[in-house]
Protein backbone atom coordinates (compact mmCIF):
# COMPACT_ATOMS: atom_id res chain seq x y z
CA UNK A 1 0.00 0.00 0.00
CA UNK A 2 1.34 3.42 -0.73
CA UNK A 3 0.79 6.14 0.88
CA UNK A 4 0.70 9.60 -0.27
CA UNK A 5 2.37 12.47 1.73
CA UNK A 6 0.93 15.88 1.20
CA UNK A 7 3.12 18.58 0.68
CA UNK A 8 2.72 21.80 2.29
CA UNK A 9 4.62 25.05 1.60
CA UNK A 10 4.65 27.59 3.57
CA UNK A 11 5.23 30.92 2.45
CA UNK A 12 7.16 33.30 4.97
CA UNK A 13 6.69 36.92 4.16
CA UNK A 14 10.22 38.88 4.35
CA UNK A 15 9.83 40.66 7.64
CA UNK A 16 12.23 44.00 7.61
CA UNK A 17 12.74 45.62 10.68
CA UNK A 18 12.54 49.34 10.76
CA UNK A 19 15.99 50.53 11.39
CA UNK A 20 16.26 52.94 14.02
CA UNK A 21 18.83 55.77 13.25
CA UNK A 22 21.04 57.93 16.03
CA UNK A 23 23.50 60.59 15.98
CA UNK A 24 26.11 60.45 19.17
CA UNK A 25 27.69 64.05 19.80
CA UNK A 26 29.67 64.98 22.81
CA UNK A 27 28.89 68.62 24.33
CA UNK A 28 31.10 70.75 26.49
CA UNK A 29 31.15 73.76 28.10
CA UNK A 30 33.19 76.19 30.25
CA UNK A 31 32.52 79.01 33.03
CA UNK A 32 35.21 81.47 34.16
CA UNK A 33 35.16 83.03 37.08
CA UNK A 34 36.63 84.90 40.09
CA UNK A 35 38.20 82.68 42.89
CA UNK A 36 37.03 83.41 46.41
CA UNK A 37 38.47 80.71 48.35
CA UNK A 38 41.92 79.44 48.55
CA UNK A 39 44.19 76.51 49.89
CA UNK A 40 47.32 77.16 50.74
CA UNK A 41 49.72 73.67 51.57
CA UNK A 42 53.29 73.68 53.15
CA UNK A 43 55.38 71.96 54.62
CA UNK A 44 58.59 72.32 57.05
CA UNK A 45 61.74 69.71 57.20
CA UNK A 46 64.18 69.52 59.58
CA UNK A 47 67.43 67.14 59.58
CA UNK A 48 69.15 66.60 62.83
CA UNK A 49 71.23 63.95 64.58
CA UNK A 50 68.43 62.78 66.74
CA UNK A 51 64.75 62.19 66.04
CA UNK A 52 64.11 64.57 69.63
CA UNK A 53 66.32 67.60 68.11
CA UNK A 54 64.47 67.27 64.43
CA UNK A 55 61.43 66.78 65.92
CA UNK A 56 62.15 69.54 68.08
CA UNK A 57 62.67 71.82 65.10
CA UNK A 58 59.59 71.08 63.18
CA UNK A 59 57.30 72.10 66.55
CA UNK A 60 59.12 75.54 66.83
CA UNK A 61 57.67 75.90 63.14
CA UNK A 62 54.80 74.31 63.47
CA UNK A 63 53.88 76.27 66.89
CA UNK A 64 55.16 79.75 65.10
CA UNK A 65 52.52 79.45 62.24
CA UNK A 66 49.90 78.43 64.53
CA UNK A 67 50.60 81.57 66.11
CA UNK A 68 51.12 83.60 62.86
CA UNK A 69 47.18 81.77 62.09
CA UNK A 70 45.86 83.62 64.95
CA UNK A 71 47.69 87.10 64.61
CA UNK A 72 45.61 87.32 60.96
CA UNK A 73 42.67 85.54 62.55
CA UNK A 74 42.10 83.07 61.18
CA UNK A 75 39.92 80.27 62.54
CA UNK A 76 42.20 77.06 64.21
CA UNK A 77 39.77 74.90 62.24
CA UNK A 78 41.54 76.48 58.98
CA UNK A 79 44.44 74.83 59.87
CA UNK A 80 45.20 71.15 59.30
CA UNK A 81 48.35 69.50 60.32
CA UNK A 82 49.46 65.79 59.10
CA UNK A 83 51.35 63.50 61.31
CA UNK A 84 54.93 63.61 61.23
CA UNK A 85 56.95 61.90 58.95
CA UNK A 86 60.54 60.41 60.51
CA UNK A 87 63.34 59.42 57.78
CA UNK A 88 66.79 58.25 58.16
CA UNK A 89 69.33 60.06 56.89
CA UNK A 90 71.91 57.65 55.35
CA UNK A 91 75.44 58.75 53.41
CA UNK A 92 77.06 56.23 51.15
CA UNK A 93 80.48 55.64 51.51
CA UNK A 94 81.94 54.32 48.12
CA UNK A 95 85.15 53.49 49.53
CA UNK A 96 83.74 50.87 52.18
CA UNK A 97 80.39 50.37 50.17
CA UNK A 98 78.52 50.88 52.79
CA UNK A 99 75.66 52.78 54.46
CA UNK A 100 76.35 55.47 57.52
CA UNK A 101 73.76 57.14 59.63
CA UNK A 102 73.88 60.98 59.27
CA UNK A 103 71.07 61.54 61.35
CA UNK A 104 67.30 61.68 60.76
CA UNK A 105 65.23 63.75 58.78
CA UNK A 106 61.64 65.17 59.89
CA UNK A 107 58.65 66.29 58.21
CA UNK A 108 55.64 67.85 58.87
CA UNK A 109 53.00 68.80 56.09
CA UNK A 110 50.25 72.05 56.79
CA UNK A 111 47.81 73.51 55.06
CA UNK A 112 45.35 76.54 55.49
CA UNK A 113 42.09 77.54 53.93
CA UNK A 114 41.91 81.28 53.39
CA UNK A 115 38.38 82.68 52.89
CA UNK A 116 40.08 85.77 52.42
CA UNK A 117 41.92 86.57 49.76
CA UNK A 118 43.70 89.38 50.89
CA UNK A 119 45.73 87.72 53.46
CA UNK A 120 47.47 85.02 50.57
CA UNK A 121 50.48 87.32 50.63
CA UNK A 122 50.72 87.89 54.13
CA UNK A 123 50.23 84.32 54.71
CA UNK A 124 52.57 83.49 52.46
CA UNK A 125 55.45 85.75 53.02
CA UNK A 126 54.91 85.07 56.77
CA UNK A 127 55.44 81.25 56.68
CA UNK A 128 58.29 81.22 54.89
CA UNK A 129 60.09 83.66 57.23
CA UNK A 130 59.19 81.47 60.07
CA UNK A 131 61.23 78.38 58.20
CA UNK A 132 58.69 76.87 56.41
CA UNK A 133 61.06 74.48 53.33
CA UNK A 134 58.50 74.23 50.74
CA UNK A 135 55.17 76.06 49.74
CA UNK A 136 52.63 74.39 46.84
CA UNK A 137 51.53 76.63 44.23
CA UNK A 138 47.77 78.29 45.90
CA UNK A 139 44.56 76.06 44.41
CA UNK A 140 41.77 78.28 44.29
CA UNK A 141 38.33 77.32 44.76
CA UNK A 142 35.06 79.33 44.23
CA UNK A 143 31.80 79.17 47.27
CA UNK A 144 29.76 79.04 44.48
CA UNK A 145 31.32 75.79 42.99
CA UNK A 146 27.79 73.93 43.26
CA UNK A 147 25.84 76.40 41.27
CA UNK A 148 28.15 76.93 38.42
CA UNK A 149 29.29 73.51 37.89
CA UNK A 150 25.31 72.62 37.42
CA UNK A 151 25.59 75.78 34.51
CA UNK A 152 28.45 74.15 33.45
CA UNK A 153 26.68 71.00 33.30
CA UNK A 154 23.44 72.31 31.27
CA UNK A 155 24.95 74.40 28.82
CA UNK A 156 27.63 71.21 27.60
CA UNK A 157 24.02 69.26 27.40
CA UNK A 158 23.28 72.75 25.13
CA UNK A 159 25.94 72.33 23.40
CA UNK A 160 26.20 68.88 22.53
CA UNK A 161 21.95 68.78 21.22
CA UNK A 162 23.52 72.41 19.12
CA UNK A 163 25.74 69.76 17.45
CA UNK A 164 24.02 67.03 16.67
CA UNK A 165 21.55 69.59 15.08
CA UNK A 166 23.75 70.86 12.47
CA UNK A 167 24.77 66.92 11.56
CA UNK A 168 21.26 66.10 11.33
CA UNK A 169 20.86 69.23 8.68
CA UNK A 170 23.60 67.93 6.27
CA UNK A 171 22.34 64.71 6.04
CA UNK A 172 19.03 66.06 5.41
CA UNK A 173 17.62 64.72 8.41
CA UNK A 174 15.71 65.72 11.75
CA UNK A 175 16.61 65.96 15.04
CA UNK A 176 14.62 63.46 17.16
CA UNK A 177 14.29 62.72 20.64
CA UNK A 178 17.48 62.18 23.29
CA UNK A 179 17.92 58.60 23.07
CA UNK A 180 20.61 58.83 25.83
CA UNK A 181 22.64 61.54 28.20
CA UNK A 182 25.51 61.21 30.14
CA UNK A 183 28.32 63.06 31.98
CA UNK A 184 31.82 62.82 31.81
CA UNK A 185 32.20 62.48 35.69
CA UNK A 186 32.42 65.94 38.00
CA UNK A 187 33.46 69.21 36.22
CA UNK A 188 36.57 70.06 36.23
CA UNK A 189 37.87 72.89 37.61
CA UNK A 190 41.78 74.50 37.32
CA UNK A 191 43.31 77.90 36.81
CA UNK A 192 43.35 80.01 33.44
CA UNK A 193 46.90 80.03 32.33
CA UNK A 194 47.46 83.51 32.31
CA UNK A 195 45.82 83.43 36.19
CA UNK A 196 47.63 81.14 36.91
CA UNK A 197 50.81 82.47 36.67
CA UNK A 198 49.62 85.50 38.27
CA UNK A 199 48.47 83.65 41.44
CA UNK A 200 52.17 82.01 42.29
CA UNK A 201 53.46 85.80 41.54
CA UNK A 202 53.79 88.36 44.01
CA UNK A 203 53.30 91.93 43.19
CA UNK A 204 56.91 93.27 44.29
CA UNK A 205 54.92 97.11 44.59
CA UNK A 206 51.95 96.15 47.07
CA UNK A 207 52.90 92.79 48.25
CA UNK A 208 49.96 91.36 47.24
CA UNK A 209 48.73 88.21 44.94
CA UNK A 210 46.80 88.52 41.94
CA UNK A 211 44.50 84.69 41.75
CA UNK A 212 43.45 85.84 38.36
CA UNK A 213 40.82 83.42 37.31
CA UNK A 214 39.38 79.95 37.85
CA UNK A 215 37.69 77.63 34.59
CA UNK A 216 34.61 75.02 35.59
CA UNK A 217 34.71 72.86 32.74
CA UNK A 218 31.11 70.71 31.88
CA UNK A 219 31.71 67.50 29.12
CA UNK A 220 28.69 65.23 28.26
CA UNK A 221 27.40 62.43 25.28
CA UNK A 222 24.61 62.62 24.08
CA UNK A 223 22.68 60.23 21.27
CA UNK A 224 19.60 61.41 19.58
CA UNK A 225 17.09 59.85 16.73
CA UNK A 226 17.82 61.14 13.38
CA UNK A 227 14.40 61.41 11.31
CA UNK A 228 13.71 61.65 7.61
CA UNK A 229 10.38 62.65 6.11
Amino acid sequence: MRYLLPIVLFLVAPVHAEEVRSVTVSGTAEIMTVPDVAVLRFSVEARAQTVQEARQRVDATVIGVARLMNEQQIPPEHLSTAALVVQPDYQWQQDTRTKSLLGYVVTRMMAVQLADLTQLGATLEGILALGVNRVDPPAFDTTERDSLELKALADAALDARRRAEVLAQALDARLGEVRSLSSGGAPDIYPAREGALRAVAADESSGSYQPGQIRISSHVTATFDLLTD
